[in-house]
């Protein structure tokens, strides 16, 4: 290639370059007015004063390219940066042909030099270019455009509620495998304890504050808009949104919990007293939760001896692990001959399962206990008795351990749990404690020929504890006179000395179960090891054989009928309001709120998410109804409006009688 035809490339890829620079200069000067023009808030027409000032940079640039039309002009421009061609360049460009100057043109690679020249001046108009363009895209963000002193009503008005649209997304927790879920404009969020709550919406955060259950809640500015993230409670809580333009938002937060595994035990079926423990068992078990189980197994517990020499053994059978199942079934074998039960032993046999829950769990679920005794050889006797057997006093010494043992069992525990899983670990025992009393009370009562528990002589009506007097006056009462029960030797009644250690058992059980029942399990063990003592002693004593029950009279209602004397039409009665106090406030809330409806709906549904809090609890009906008129209030939709009341009216008051022979309303004639 000659040098003239290598001097023509050059002047072409100048002019390129020259036009580049030129261009790129020119929309980095209207990138910067336009910048300018964000920030300062100026009209309209200023846009067009940044477009003619990036217009006339331009075109100053490109006031260059005349002075690239001459080839000579471009020759000179290589001769100053290489000297070393003794302006043999320019003569060539002149058109003298000449073999030496073409030689001596080219001696020098000025053409590559010259590329890199003309790279490098396109540099830092290039890198204008990106640092205005990148504060162009975030003075879009940061600065709305405003291209008018004096905006509309409307928008002034958008840009002040931030309330005007709430978006709601929630996150539950991790093993409960649950899709996240959004809505917008909620009345109220039910969700699992534990789940992240994201309330957002458009507009300033610095104009919003909010309040959980009256504690104040981070607002965060994301992007064009606010942000409010939280986990949703162990308790109903109202989420409380206030904007400096004087508007409001409450949202209702309904917590769902996570109920414990339920376990039903088929086989086996009911308590055994075999003679020989050998064989095979047969266990056999079904297991629901609502979300998943983690796994379930059989527990067994072996307790050996007599008197007050006993060894109680522990394991575990056929523990399955289940991958977030709702429903399984749990079935094994069990071979008697392995446990080497001897006379007298008892063995115990329970399903416990456990759900998923990492956030207040796991739950734990446990399934009636089936008892299996192998009997001593002193109880086969001749003697024949009627239908009440002689109450099993080893069962209840058994299962009073074992209450002891999982009392102990939550003490130790007690540091690492919340207050309400305490509280409800420890109700759980207090019941079991409760079904023991009640056992203990039966065998009390029906020695002295007494109704047990079970019938119309309940707990409730024994007032708690039983003191010795209370026992005798019953007695009294059973015999027909307690003449002859008194007339013995000694310092205490037959009743009284054969009841005293049950009795002792049973008024203990009530301290113990008190103390439960408040989440006090460290305070419960004093009073159960005294009834496990008691219940001890009474083991020991004299075994009594009990007579069956008598049948209760039966009342001939054909013969009683319609004897009664009362005569005369009763004058009509008014409606009673309801005898409890707390249904009776809510009717009263309610009427309060019933005014407001069409006056200041906004308000009304506002009263009704208040109500609705307190309601979670125990009336979740009632709640559900007035979520349901909450939503028909923020939506002024009037025919959903009526349909909502009438529901919260049911609701409050109870569903309507219907009586048969009374054919319903069918409408106007």
């Amino acid at each position: 290639m000659s040098a003239r035809d290598r001097l023509i490339g050059l002047q072409r890829s100048m002019r390129l370059a020259v036009a580049t620079r030129a261009a790129t200069i020119g929309i980095t000067v209207f990138l910067a007015a336009l910048v300018l023009v964000r920030m300062s808030g100026a009209p309209r027409w200023a846009m067009g004063v940044a477009a003619l000032v990036a217009a006339v940079a331009t075109a100053l640039f490109l006031l260059r390219l005349r002075g690239m039309a001459s080839l000579p002009r471009v020759a000179l421009w290589v001769e100053e940066r290489t000297p070393s061609l003794r302006y043999a360049l320019v003569t060539v460009a002149e058109g003298v042909k000449d073999p030496r100057l073409e030689t001596q043109a080219l001696s020098a690679p000025w053409w590559a030099d010259a590329s890199r020249t003309l790279l490098r001046s396109l540099v830092a108009p290039l890198l204008a270019l990106l640092v205005t363009g990148g504060i162009a895209v975030w003075s879009h963000s940061a600065f709305a455009p405003t291209f008018s002193n004096e905006p509309t009503l409307a928008t002034a008005a958008a840009s002040m509620d931030v309330l005007a649209t709430v978006h709601v997304a929630v996150t539950p927790p991790a093993y409960a495998g649950r899709a996240a879920m959004s809505t917008d404009d909620p009345t109220s969020v039910d969700a699992l304890i534990g789940s992240v709550i994201t309330v957002s919406g458009s507009g300033d955060a610095r104009l919003l504050t909010a309040e959980a259950d009256s504690s104040p809640r981070a607002v965060a500015q994301r992007g064009a808009g606010w942000s409010v993230s939280l986990a949703m409670p162990a308790r109903p809580a109202l989420l409380h949104l206030h904007s400096s333009a004087g508007r409001d938002r409450l949202i209702v937060l309904a917590p769902a919990m996570d109920a414990v595994p339920v376990v039903t035990l088929i086989a086996p079926s009911r308590d055994t007293i075999v003679r020989r423990a050998s064989g095979v068992l047969a266990l056999n078990a079904e297991v629901r939760d609502d979300i998943g189980l983690r796994d379930a197994s059989f527990e067994l517990v072996i307790s050996s001896g007599g008197g007050e020499s006993f060894t109680f053994r522990t394991t575990t059978l056929a523990r399955t692990v289940f991958a977030s199942r709702t429903e399984a079934t749990l079935a094994t074998r069990l071979s008697l001959d392995s446990l080497a039960l001897k006379p007298g032993d008892l063995l115990q046999v329970r399903a416990v399962a456990r759900d998923g829950n990492t956030v207040t769990g796991p739950g734990v679920g446990a399934s009636e206990t089936r008892s299996i005794r192998v009997a001593r050889p002193d109880e086969y006797d001749s003697l024949s008795v009627e239908a009440a057997p002689p109450p099993d006093e080893d069962a209840q010494v058994l299962s009073q351990r074992m209450l002891i043992n999982l009392t102990e069992a939550l003490v130790r525990r007690q540091r690492q749990l919340v207050r309400p899983m305490l509280v409800a670990e420890s109700r759980r025992i207090a019941s079991d404690q409760q079904r023991l009393r009640k056992r203990v009370g039966d065998v009390i009562f029906q020695r002295i020929g007494a109704q047990p528990l079970a019938e119309e002589g309940s707990e409730e009506s024994r007032g708690g504890k039983l003191t010795p007097e209370e026992l005798l006056r019953l007695a009294d009462s059973v015999t027909g006179g307690a003449g002859a029960v008194m007339d013995v030797e000694g310092d205490e009644t037959p009743i009284l000395a054969l009841n005293k250690p049950l009795l002792e058992a049973f008024n203990a059980m009530w301290d113990a179960g008190r103390a439960l029942e408040i989440g006090e399990p460290r305070n419960a063990l004093p009073p159960m090891r005294v009834a496990l003592a008691a219940i001890e002693r009474a083991r020991v004593a004299e075994r009594i054989y009990l007579r069956g029950r008598t049948k209760g009279a039966i009342v001939d209602v054909a013969r009683v009928r319609l004897s009664g004397k009362d005569k005369g039409t009763p004058p009509l009665r008014e409606t009673r309001l309801p005898h409890d106090p707390v249904s009776r406030r809510r009717a009263e809330a309610f009427e309060r709120v019933t005014p407001l409806m069409a006056t200041h709906p906004d308000a009304a549904a506002d009263s009704l998410l208040l109500m609705r809090v307190d309601a979670l609890g125990d009336a979740p009906a009632l709640a559900a109804a007035l979520d349901d008129a909450a939503k028909a209030l923020r939506k002024h939709d009037q025919h959903g409006i009526a349909l909502a009341w009438t529901r919260v009216r049911r609701a409050l008051g109870g569903a309507p009688r219907v009586r048969a022979g009374i054919s319903s309303w069918s409408g106007a004639p």
